[in-house]
């Protein structure tokens, strides 16, 4: 190669690199970062009640009422998804049906695997979240 040739083809190269590890960084920064990441619902309400408390100041008062409204909110959300479900789940069933059009059979079956163990997660979330609404309910009843 010629050496201009040369030095485009390296710039080139190390530009690639460059990109590689800036989207690296930027892709766990935002990890680890994201409110998303909360491990359960209760994870981001205790956040967001405690950042309504110490940076808006709201009293005893405002803060019971702003926990019934979350209470209620998530009571409306669940309903709403709930009503939604099969719909949901008519979307999920398309998706993995494309998704093992396009794979080989021993794919298919590392997929289900996959699949199985996602769900599995995602019960385990759900009845954690449960118990803890039941939890919370019960102590707003014994704090009556």
């Amino acid at each position: 190669m010629a050496r201009p040739q040369l030095n485009a083809f390296l710039s080139a190269v190390l530009l690639f690199v460059c990109g590689v590890a800036v989207g690296v960084s930027a892709q766990r920064y935002f990890q680890r970062s994201s409110p998303v990441n909360a491990a359960t619902s209760d994870d981001w309400r205790n956040k967001y009640l405690e950042e309504m408390r110490s940076r808006v100041h709201l009293d005893g008062r405002q803060m019971r009422q702003l926990d019934l409204i979350l209470d209620e909110t998530r009571k409306e959300s669940r309903e709403m998804h709930e009503r939604h479900k099969p719909e949901l789940l008519e979307i999920k069933q398309n998706q993995i049906s494309r998704v093992k059009a396009i794979l080989t059979a021993d794919q298919i079956q590392l997929y289900e695997k996959l699949l199985a163990e996602r769900e599995q997660r995602q019960k385990e979330q759900e009845d954690l979240e449960l118990r803890h609404e039941k939890q919370r309910a019960e102590a707003a009843r014994h704090s009556e």
